[in-house]
């Protein structure tokens, strides 16, 4: 292969690299909250859910464990079910089982968006390591501390248009993921949003931000260290 050529590819994969690191960042954050058993207490604690509902607390412990649950099996429906006033309920009607599985759906894509990156990603390293050793470090930390930038630029950008109105924010997302309208649900009426209300999701995505933040950041600074000259490392 040409030398021009072989420089070009490998700055176009260094490239897609870069760009990658956003997505690694965000797909990672959101299936670490998404499986965060933590979150969901907090915010039924946080919103009363249990006065909303009439579910104790120990049932909706166990409503947050079959969420997760279902968002990692096969099950194409969650069929949920917890004793209210004496009697077996079903918790969630036809309308918010159709939303749960759409919602699934889009999970399954942020998971399949993660595999992608660690293996484009790690193709990358393992690449440079192996064909490009004597520059290993150095390429290595500019793409790292490229991607960091890059993401805490485009998180602060989704950052201050979400602060600046959350609800139109938080209705485009959905417009933009779903296509119907299962979302609109009844918060008078359907537990799906009592258990959930908008303010659990205003939450989640302050901590969404701030651990993507906290590992942009970690990128930036891993990509300084290898970047930073042997004569600074030994006298610094």
């Amino acid at each position: 292969m040409k030398p021009d050529l072989k420089r070009f590819l490998f700055n176009t994969w260094k490239t897609l690299a870069v760009i990658i690191v956003p997505l690694l960042i965000l797909s990672l954050t959101l299936s670490v909250l998404i499986n965060c058993r933590w979150l969901y207490e907090q915010g039924f604690e946080k919103y009363e859910v249990s006065q909303q509902t009439g579910f104790t607390p120990a049932q909706l412990k166990t409503a947050a464990s079959a969420l997760i649950g279902y968002f990692n099996n096969s099950e194409e429906y969650l069929n949920l079910h917890l004793e209210k006033d004496g009697a077996d309920v079903q918790v969630f009607n036809e309308r918010e089982i159709l939303h749960l599985k759409d919602v699934k759906g889009l999970i399954r894509l942020n998971y399949l968006i993660l595999g992608i990156c660690l293996v484009l990603g790690g193709g990358f390293f393992l690449y440079l390591y192996f064909k490009r050793q004597p520059e290993f470090k150095k390429e290595s930390g500019l793409v790292l501390l490229q991607g960091g930038i890059f993401s805490l630029m485009l998180l602060g950008g989704i950052g201050l248009t979400a602060l600046s109105d959350f609800q139109s924010f938080f209705t485009r997302l959905h417009l933009l993921g779903f296509s119907n309208d299962f979302w609109l649900l009844d918060p008078t009426k359907d537990y799906l949003i009592m258990f959930f209300p908008k303010g659990f999701w205003a939450d989640s995505a302050i901590i969404l931000g701030i651990l993507a933040g906290v590992l942009a950041a970690s990128f930036i600074t891993g990509g300084y260290l290898l970047r930073k000259p042997a004569s600074q490392e030994l006298y610094s």
